[in-house]
């Protein structure tokens, strides 16, 4: 559930995770666990662990600046708990008992102009209140590296509200394993990717994709999410690879839409970067999604292929436990992992994989690709791929 502030006015928004009866009530424990914030310069989040079904009421007061949430049904021991923030933008939480099954939560704010948003995650009990400064794009500043030759990559926060938070001057630190995940929709902007029989742009459905992706990680999963585009622009693929090293990336996920001469050929496969080809088409593909290169960067290409070298073998697994999860999901042809060289994945410093969610030159498959439903199949087959290649590798560093 999102909130964002224009003016100073008052919201009142109800959200449950599920209804229960009152005898159902009494055999379950409604306390108020952990409450812990991570704060930079351009935003803080709370989170605080609540029972399963716990649901709440948000209000936004005005003087002093508050935000106020009732959680029902929740018990808190002891009866009042206070945790001092004094960061940017927060002064403290403060939580008490407001009658047998509520308990308040109020936000004091530091400032009176903000936003903020406020969303259950189910998944993992817990209520998130994420505060940050007025709607400014975390790219925005990175795209305009030409015109700032001083401070080259500056980021500010994310303007969509499916996604996390991000400052490069203060990173929270990361826990073990894998924590934060970089989504890239394919070409955007001047540079539309594959078109469709009937004009269905390939820009348009990576980007729809990537979007309900980072929906589906975020809901469910410990993890930040970020976009290198979140919006109809052009990046070039160099640019794309700076912006997922400087986030500090876990994993890189690049997402497109296939296109073939044969327009019978269909099908979902998944690539890895490799300096040698393999699979049925992958030069082909290869050298399509590679067109949009910055000649600029060529000078890179031995460094930039000794970079992903050290990860080839784990994004040769992330892509093979994608793809599985795609096909079952999507119900469509397996046309299999492969490997290639890809411009885009070559110069990141962690495991990435090439999502090709089917064949827009297909017209059946076109078709698909541009309705919500089969977008969201797509999204949740990689959400599927990602938890469970996540669950695996932070099993074993101990994450």
């Amino acid at each position: 559930m999102v909130f964002q502030k224009i003016k100073k006015t008052m919201l009142v928004v109800f959200a449950t995770l599920g209804f229960l009866s009152p005898i159902s009530q009494a055999y379950q424990d409604y306390s108020i666990g952990r409450i812990r914030a991570i704060s930079n310069p351009y935003s803080t989040s709370i989170f605080i662990e609540v029972a399963k079904n716990t649901g709440y009421v948000a209000r936004e007061l005005i003087d002093p600046p508050r935000i106020m949430l009732n959680l029902y049904p929740a018990k808190l021991s002891p009866p009042f708990r206070e945790i001092i923030i004094n960061d940017e933008f927060v002064k403290r939480i403060r939580l008490a008992r407001d009658s047998m099954n509520v308990v308040k939560a109020v936000v004091d704010l530091k400032t009176a102009e903000y936003n903020f948003n406020i969303f259950s995650q189910p998944v993992l009990s817990r209520v998130v209140i994420h505060i940050s400064p007025p709607k400014k794009d975390i790219v925005a500043q990175l795209l305009t590296k030409e015109e700032n030759s001083k401070d080259k990559f500056t980021y500010t926060e994310l303007s969509s509200s499916e996604l996390l938070p991000f400052s490069n001057k203060t990173i929270p630190e990361k826990k073990n394993g894998i924590y934060r995940i970089v989504i890239d929709p394919g070409h955007g902007g001047k540079d539309p990717g594959a078109i469709g029989p009937s004009g269905v742009k390939e820009k348009d459905v990576t980007l729809a994709i990537a979007r309900r992706l980072a929906k589906l990680l975020r809901e469910n999963l410990d993890v930040q999410v970020f976009l290198t585009r979140d919006t109809d622009k052009f990046i070039s693929l160099d640019r794309r690879t700076e912006i997922a090293n400087l986030l500090g990336g876990d994993l890189f996920v690049s997402i497109h839409a296939n296109a073939a001469w044969d327009s019978k050929v269909k099908g979902i496969e998944t690539f890895y970067n490799s300096q040698y080809v393999y699979g049925e088409g992958a030069e082909e593909v290869a050298t399509r999604e590679n067109a949009a290169f910055s000649s600029e960067v060529k000078v890179k290409n031995i460094i930039w292929d000794l970079i992903q070298n050290q990860y080839r073998s784990e994004s040769r697994q992330l892509a093979e436990i994608v793809q599985n999860k795609l096909v079952a999901t999507c119900s469509t042809l397996n046309r299999g992992v492969k490997s290639a060289r890809f411009y885009v994945l070559r110069g990141i410093n962690m495991p990435a994989i090439l999502v090709e969610a089917g064949f827009i030159s297909n017209p059946w498959e076109e078709q698909k690709l541009k309705t919500p439903t089969f977008q969201d199949k797509i999204a949740l087959g990689i959400y599927k791929g990602l938890a469970s290649y996540i669950k695996s590798f932070n099993r074993k560093v101990g994450g």
